[in-house]
């Protein structure tokens, strides 16, 4: 017999990213590695929360942003591979 009490209860824990960005909680729109996108956050002259985290999530508002500076970083790659 199961009984319905608050010891049987089960709470729902959030799993919605949150933009890493210092003073952000937007949820994220992207995921990216650090090692790839932090030269261009920098860059846009944002703040990481964690700074010792793998990945780095953005939210709609600041992938933009860093997607302008992240494009003009990575342009001579893009053009060696015909994109």
């Amino acid at each position: 017999m199961l009984t319905t009490g608050s010891a049987f209860e089960v709470s729902q824990v959030s799993t919605e990213k949150i933009c890493s960005i210092a003073g952000c909680r937007k949820p994220a729109k992207r995921s990216l590695k650090r090692d790839r996108i932090a030269e261009s956050v920098t860059k846009s002259n944002l703040n990481v929360k964690d700074a010792r985290s793998r990945k780095i999530s953005l939210c709609a508002d600041h992938w933009k942003t860093v997607k302008k500076v992240f494009k003009k970083d990575t342009k001579g790659e893009r053009l060696r591979w015909g994109h």
